[in-house]
């Protein structure tokens, strides 16, 4: 696994170096996309292969298709409002998500935003994260030619708890066909508190015994801790009003919990994970 990361490191790196020795001529110096300083309506659909949060899933393969519309401002804010659609457990509506945000370019190098999402869970949804009601973060970008971090912040809201959420995200952009193609591969790094993964294993146990005795399981859930590796390839292609991205993502996550059940306490087995995200936009 060292391996693996060292060598997605280095192929960023090389990469980057190669791009950044190369002059662009002016014609193609204009935005990479000219739907970002127009206001538009969008409306799309998102599958996503697996609902993985934080290197975290349920046991059971969680696939989401998500059709959704909005609207963005010229300025940078947006609204969007989403429906997921999973055929796990025969078949539902999982979550229903109303988003709200606003992305702004300060200068050449600097980029900055917040945003605010609203979550409705099915009552019996199995996603790891299904007793969140709600989340807000914010992130700054530092925009050159070579390696380009990010930093966030999100604070998310669950039925009875809070939780703290801090990324660091590398990543280069390669700006091909007149910018109408774009592969970014990107290498995050989050930390975080659990009190959501807690009550997640909470609701599983008393679903089971049908007493609701179980007030806590992981030990700990409000601490700070090293989360989750994330590696992705992120492809977009733009074709008059059309918005195509593509996303392999593979996680590694850390930090395994202890679990107390039944007052017998043990390790969680952590696994790695892979999954994908299509998404078609038209604005």
């Amino acid at each position: 696994m060292r391996n693996f990361v060292f060598l997605f490191l280095a192929f960023i790196l090389f990469s980057s170096s190669a791009i950044a020795q190369r002059v662009i001529p002016s014609s193609l110096d204009d935005e990479d996309d000219p739907f970002d300083t127009k206001s538009y309506f969008m409306g799309g659909f998102n599958y996503l292969s697996d609902n993985v949060y934080l290197g975290r899933r349920d046991t059971l393969t969680i696939p989401y298709y998500t059709p959704y519309i909005g609207y963005h401002y010229k300025n940078g804010l947006y609204a969007k409002g989403m429906v997921s659609y999973t055929t796990a457990k025969g078949g539902t509506i999982d979550l229903t998500t109303i988003e709200a945000g606003w992305d702004h370019s300060f200068n050449d190098h600097f980029n900055g935003g917040v945003n605010f999402d609203k979550f409705f869970y099915n009552k019996n949804s199995l996603s790891v994260r299904a007793n969140s009601k709600g989340s807000g973060g914010v992130y700054g970008q530092f925009n050159n030619d070579i390696i380009e971090p990010q930093i966030t912040f999100d604070l998310n809201i669950n039925s009875k708890s809070t939780d703290y959420v801090i990324g660091i995200i590398l990543d280069h952009d390669f700006k091909l066909l007149n910018k109408t193609l774009h592969i970014i591969p990107t290498v995050g790094f989050s930390s975080g508190t659990q009190n959501y993964y807690d009550e997640y294993f909470i609701n599983r146990m008393n679903k089971k015994d049908k007493k609701g005795n179980v007030k806590t399981a992981i030990s700990n859930p409000n601490r700070l801790v090293p989360l989750v590796y994330e590696f992705s390839i992120k492809v977009t292609y733009r074709v008059n009003k059309w918005l195509f991205t593509l996303t392999p993502n593979y996680v590694i996550p850390l930090s395994p919990a202890t679990i107390t059940i039944n007052k017998k306490t043990s390790q969680e087995k952590l696994s790695n994970s892979f999954y994908v995200e299509l998404d078609i936009c038209h604005r």
